[in-house]
């Protein structure tokens, strides 16, 4: 179990939910921030990290759902994390600050994935590193020294 997935199951419980569309997007949003250095702004989940995660995923029939499908399985996932969030009181401990409402889904996926790579709640790892907001160029080879995973 990665530690993505781990961090997402500990969220919902005990629950029957397939998280696995949101642990992949949470991955990719991980290769997409840290690996290649993409900042937030710059990171269109329908287009980089959606379709992704539905070449990922296999229908009974074997066949790849479709992007779009993929997408709302994706975002209604994120709407129950958040909520999960919220009822169990944890939202300051994954994000750093006290949020009333979840913006949009594809907020969630960059809260996570702060938080699953960094270890350190989200607006922690953005004061840290504000390069996660605006790419100046390769940043994270030159801290990964100071990383706290590394």
């Amino acid at each position: 179990m990665t530690k993505t997935e781990s961090t997402i199951r500990f969220l919902f419980g005990a629950s029957r939910k397939d998280i696995r569309p949101l642990v992949h997007a949470v991955d990719i949003t991980i290769k997409l921030m840290f690996s290649q250095g993409i900042p937030m702004d710059d990171i269109r989940v329908t287009h980089a990290v959606y379709p992704q995660v539905a070449k990922r995923l296999k229908t009974r029939s074997g066949a790849s759902p479709s992007a779009k499908t993929t997408a709302r399985r994706i975002q209604r996932l994120a709407n129950a994390c958040w909520d999960a969030l919220v009822e169990r009181n944890l939202v300051k401990e994954f994000l750093g600050t006290s949020l009333r409402d979840l913006q949009a889904p594809r907020d969630l996926l960059f809260y996570l994935a702060a938080f699953s790579h960094l270890g350190i709640p989200f607006f922690e790892a953005v004061k840290r590193y504000p390069e996660l907001l605006f790419w100046p160029g390769q940043w994270w080879d030159d801290k990964a020294e100071t990383h706290p995973h590394t």
